[in-house]
């Protein structure tokens, strides 16, 4: 049920991007399901996949996959000493019900899959500051470290890594959002071996050459220019022509052709956008290659009770990590919420480092 009360929200009626619009007489949803919470939304990060479905709507929906905010309402079983009115909240779009996506200014999510944000992270700050950081964590910073340490297996201090493995990873799009996260959790990986074993492990990031000093800022310790140089070649040469260990696919298409080829025997090739029809078993057998596919909206399709439940522990990890600044939230820009169709179309472009957030609702006090 919803109420009579509207909001803005940028919506899709067909598909297509040029169809994105904001509407300003959406109704505020009403009544909540029993762990459901309403949420008033301060700041909402975009990502590729919301102009991707935006290409591919079939039905009139709200967009919006990353989200800070703060409780407003509680459905009945919600937990009321953690969820009090007014807590601070990040969000990973999850709730299909409704169509209802966080490009608005409210919307509606499951309380068990969502992650408080912790006081000392915006205690004496501007609430709407400190939200516009936090909404371009969430589905950038829970992939990559789905990638990195559920997937790879890479945890800091980790006693027992067999560097063999591990000595060359490539992070492709080093300087997006994603891929950004990905350097991130590597380079705390890497930093909690001993000084002897860190000096064999090399962080590998592609970008274009306005990109390089800031993917080396961030974590890579190697940086190949895919505008100017032989990708393939130069990874050759910068694992001594063994192939790297890892390649880390964040683009598509053609570019894992690029990993398949340079990768060396039983190497590991993760995607984490969708593959195409561009490569076939043989290829992977060959070289008795491993491949990981992450996409952590699938988490919400399962409809797994316990990986749903995971997404919280992912988020409350990431928080503790931006709390103690051993991550940052990458956000290069910030826009008003009127221009989010200009950060979608930004986006679709390809050539955007970090992550565009836009702030939906101002609060200047000081929390």
């Amino acid at each position: 049920m919803t109420s009579k009360i509207p909001m803005r929200a940028w919506k899709v009626d067909k598909a297509g991007l040029e169809n994105v619009r904001l509407v300003d007489d959406e109704p505020i949803p009403e009544t909540l399901e029993d762990y459901e919470v309403l949420i008033k939304v301060l700041s909402v990060g975009l990502n590729p996949v919301d102009y991707k479905r935006a290409s591919s709507a079939q039905q009139p929906s709200i967009l919006g996959l990353d989200a800070c905010g703060v409780v407003e309402k509680r459905g009945s079983k919600v937990d009321h000493e953690k969820f009090v009115d007014g807590e601070t909240v990040v969000l990973l779009h999850g709730s299909v019900k409704n169509r209802i996506g966080y490009f608005a200014e409210y919307t509606v999510h499951d309380s068990r899959y969502l992650s408080v944000v912790p006081k000392d992270v915006y205690e004496g700050k501007d609430l709407g500051e400190v939200a516009n950081e936090l909404a371009g964590l969430p589905c950038a910073a829970f992939t990559a470290y789905q990638i990195v340490y559920n997937k790879l297996r890479l945890f800091p201090n980790e006693k027992h890594v067999d560097l063999r493995n591990f000595k060359n990873i490539v992070v492709s799009a080093g300087s997006g959002g994603l891929g950004g996260f990905c350097l991130q959790f590597l380079k705390l990986w890497r930093d909690s071996l001993p000084e002897e074993q860190r000096e064999q492990v090399k962080l590998i990031a592609t970008c274009s050459q306005k990109n390089v000093d800031y993917v080396k800022k961030i974590g890579a310790t190697h940086v190949v220019d895919y505008t100017n140089e032989s990708v393939v070649k130069e990874l050759l040469e910068l694992s001594d022509n063994q192939g790297v260990d890892v390649f880390i696919d964040n683009v598509g298409f053609e570019n894992r052709r690029i990993g398949i080829e340079c990768l060396n025997y039983e190497g590991q090739l993760v995607l984490s956008v969708e593959s195409g029809d561009n490569f076939g078993v043989n290829e992977l057998w060959g070289k008795s290659l491993s491949v990981h596919s992450m996409f952590i909206l699938s988490t919400y399709i399962s409809k797994n009770h316990d990986r749903m439940e995971q997404l919280r522990f992912i988020g409350d990890d990431v928080l503790r990590l931006y709390s103690q600044n051993k991550i940052s939230s990458l956000v290069s820009e910030v826009l008003p919420f009127e221009k989010l169709k200009e950060g979608l179309e930004k986006l679709h472009g390809r050539h955007v480092r970090g992550k565009i957030v836009c702030q939906i609702a101002r609060l200047n006090t000081i929390v």
